[in-house]
């Protein structure tokens, strides 16, 4: 009886071994699928938690005794069966309900013959194997007892984990360990639906490996071909492994039909690649790469793209464009293609006191993202920021040594200044009582291109900042006061100046302040919560001298657009160059509403304004010359808060004298997860003639059918600023979306109001389990709509 125990082992051990190699692979099948399915209405209420409304139903797997981190071949092997015969020629005969349980696995078939001489072993009339991995059955098996070489006939599978089912005329494990399977399909859809699947001449497993792959492969949409491939490769577990990736396909106007089968290269735990072949129908061959690198103090990504002669573009204009130009006599001369590239950089260290950042991006001209956009984790945007830093900290010390520049990706005449480089130096300490001081150093080289520039823009050159400060802070549970005194010393050496400005101007400010503040509270109920209301007055008044700075430089000098936490600045400008003189009190008031026993904020509302006590002479372009008779600023108000789901914000800037408002906005954005999602918004402010309103939205109609929308409005041009309208179906198989969008292309001109509008058409595809055709929306739909998280 031993004898024939160990046979029976050695024959189940095979069988196993090719359904747990081939769970890369399952295929359109009913039987056996429709033995684990069940719709929702008879899965409990524990099973529906964890499914999607948009599922029919759900798998229920047979419960294993044991950890599925053992190996069956580590336990006893039982065997039932009604009947056994052992005959003289050595073979072995079971019949009747034959079950061989071995750990988690389970083998059970009406009959199966063992022949001991011969080492082999022979199922004919049926088998099923469970197993943690996968669930599978066939026609027949044979194996062989001592290679474990086995062949399965006409075999249906479940893959557990992934949740996949399929069929094969013919599982094959050879003596090496190797599986190949024949004429097999296989899909994630459910057995109530068919709307895709797979099908391939032939699969192949490496014994060990973590990846499939098929030969001559068709996907099926209803039955119907969309998409061959004579090689494709699949994970058959989370482990990363080199090979071919899901092709990427994907549709738009300006480049026509595109293909791109990404290749992704292992290279070591911490490191990878990818490499995207690219094919673009309009525009012609390209490649794309990308290479990532982390570790426990840096992570870094390398990336860059190449499209050689494109057909469609000579460096300055589309074809169709320079054709009519040829047409018009306004340019001369054959069309000539021309190259297209993108090479990029990001980096982020930290080692203990040290810190990196790389941030850059360069393209060959400023149409790239237009044209022909990026599967690279690269952003778009309409000025491509080249920056590089190095950061240490420790203790008050703080140190930044780092170099920017931006290349503008719109028609914008004068480009930006370069940083080339900037140190910046802060230490803070503390004094005897409560005294504390700190001393700020910096020192930049400003450069860029001003040949065709003149006046106050052709200047280049570098500028040294120190700035000493001196403060007292007292504070209790019920209040602060805290006194400041400080010393701004700015020195430049200039070069391109006009004959009658100074080559090295310098400048010196003194500047002053007091803040005080207050904190009451009391108990109220709100919505049966218990909530602490805060009432926090706050009064500051500062003063800090004014110097001319008509001659200075502009390197980094942007006026701050006005808002409530500009009352407690020290200067209404960014940077360096402007520094705004001010004899001022800032009064506001900030009153909260706070959970009592969490602490959690639901709302935060602030109001407050600031009164001059003498006119604010320095701007922007230099002195003021006509007085600014106003006392007061404008009144700034915000609201922001967070009760369930809904998030509301809003803001106001109110002219007291003109009695007029000349900047506000509001916005409540309501979000249970990315399928339940509504944004409704307004802003508008008089200084730009920006007067919008925004509604978006993604929102089941049923269980399977959502809309997708945005209505970005312009009131004062009565353009639409961006339109999308979609549909989307989704369930457990598959996921399809259907957008049509309008939109102004801002990147292609300098003022808004002359910007083109343009229309797009996308198409997503997504197979569950799998991967996905048009991979541009979701980036689209992060961006469009507020609150939406793009999926992986």
């Amino acid at each position: 009886m031993n004898q024939w125990v160990r046979s029976i082992q050695g024959g189940v051990i095979a069988l196993a071994g090719v359904f747990a190699a081939s769970s890369g692979w399952p295929a359109e099948t009913d039987s056996l699928a429709w033995d684990y399915w069940l719709p929702r209405d008879e899965l409990s209420q524990r099973e529906l938690i964890s499914l999607p409304e948009f599922c029919a139903g759900a798998y229920r797997w047979p419960l294993f005794p044991h950890s599925k981190a053992l190996k069956a071949e580590d336990f006893p092997l039982e065997v039932e069966a009604q009947h056994a015969e052992y005959f003289n020629s050595g073979e072995v005969f079971l019949k009747g309900d034959v079950v061989v349980i071995q750990g988690n696995r389970t083998l059970r078939a009406p009959s199966a013959i063992l022949n001991h001489k011969l080492r082999e072993g022979h199922i004919s009339d049926g088998v099923l194997v469970e197993d943690p991995d996968v669930i599978a059955t066939g026609t027949d098996a044979r194996m062989n007892l001592d290679t474990k070489a086995t062949t399965l006939n006409n075999a249906e599978f479940l893959l557990l984990g992934p949740e996949f089912r399929g069929t094969a005329k013919q599982l094959v494990r050879d003596d090496a360990g190797n599986v190949r399977i024949a004429s097999s399909t296989f899909t994630r859809c459910g057995p109530d639906s068919n709307n895709w699947r797979i099908g391939a001449r032939s699969f192949e497993i490496k014994d060990g490996s973590d990846y499939g792959t098929a030969r001559r492969a068709v996907i099926r949409i209803k039955n119907v071909p969309v998409f061959y491939t004579p090689y494709l490769s699949f994970p058959i577990n989370e482990q990363r492994k080199s090979g071919w990736l899901f092709p990427q396909m994907s549709f738009t106007s300006q480049g026509g039909i595109e293909f791109a089968p990404p290749y992704y290269l292992n290279l070591a735990p911490n490191y990878d690649a990818t490499v995207r072949p690219r094919y673009v129908q309009k525009r012609g061959l390209g490649i794309e790469a990308e290479f990532r690198h982390l570790s426990s103090r840096e992570q870094t990504t390398l990336a860059g793209s190449f499209i050689g002669q494109d057909k469609s573009y000579d460096g300055t204009f589309e074809k169709d464009d320079f054709d009519r130009l040829s047409e018009a006599g306004l340019v001369s001369g054959p069309f000539e293609p021309a190259d297209r590239w993108l090479y990029a950089m990001r980096h982020k260290g930290d080692f203990g006191y040290w810190r990196t950042t790389v941030d850059y991006t360069a393209v060959s001209d400023r149409d790239y993202f237009r044209n022909l956009g990026t599967e690279l984790d690269v952003a778009s945007r309409r000025e491509l920021e080249r920056s590089g830093q190095l950061q240490y900290s420790r203790g008050g010390f703080d140190m930044r040594f780092w170099a920017q520049r931006f290349d503008r990706l719109d028609s914008f005449p004068v480009e930006a200044y370069q940083r080339l480089p900037e140190l910046t130096l802060n230490y803070s300490g503390f004094l005897p009582g409560p005294f504390e001081w700190s001393m700020g150093a910096s020192g930049a080289s400003y450069d860029r291109t001003n040949d065709e520039l003149n006046g106050v823009n052709k200047i280049v050159g570098s500028r040294v900042h120190l700035e000493p400060r001196l403060r007292m802070p007292l504070s209790n549970s019920w209040g602060f006061l805290t006194l400041m005194g400080g010393y701004r010393y700015t020195a430049y050496d200039l070069s391109d100046t006009e004959p009658d400005v100074e080559a090295k101007p310098e400048r010196k400010i003194g500047l002053g302040s007091a803040d005080a503040g207050m904190f009451f509270e009391r108990d109220m109920n709100f919505f049966g919560a218990s909530v602490i209301q805060t009432l926090e007055p706050r009064v500051r008044y500062l003063y800090q001298q004014f110097q001319d700075q008509n001659d200075l430089p502009r390197f980094d000098v942007t006026k701050l657009t006005f808002r409530y936490d500009q009352l407690w600045r020290d200067n209404r400008f960014s940077g360096l160059d402007r520094i705004s003189d001010a004899d001022q009190l800032s009064v506001g008031l900030t009153s909260r509403f706070i959970n009592a026993a969490t602490g959690r904020e639901y709302l935060r509302a602030n109001l407050g304004q600031i009164r001059y006590f003498k006119d604010r002479r320095v701007t922007k372009s230099g002195t003021q010359q006509s007085r600014d008779l106003t006392n007061d600023s404008e009144l700034a108000g915000e609201l922001v808060g967070q009760i369930g789901r809904w998030r509301i914000g809003g803001n106001i800037i109110w002219e007291p004298n003109e009695k007029r408002t000349d900047e506000g906005g509001a916005f409540a954005r309501f979000r249970s997860d990315n399928d339940h999602i509504l944004y409704l918004g307004y802003r508008f402010r008089k200084s730009t003639d920006v007067d919008q309103t925004d509604i978006s939205f993604t929102w089941p109609l049923t269980g399977r059918y959502s809309l997708i929308g945005r209505w970005n409005f312009d009131l004062n041009t009565r353009r639409i600023v961006e339109g999308l309208a979609g549909i989307e179906y989704n369930d457990c198989c598959w996921k399809i979306r259907f957008i049509a969008r309008t939109y102004l292309d801002t990147p292609s001109a300098r003022l808004f109001a002359e910007a083109d509008t343009r229309q797009a058409v996308y198409l997503q595809i997504v197979f569950k389990g799998l991967a996905g055709i048009g991979n541009s929306v979701e980036p689209l739909l992060a961006k469009s709509i507020p609150g939406y998280a793009m999926e992986n």
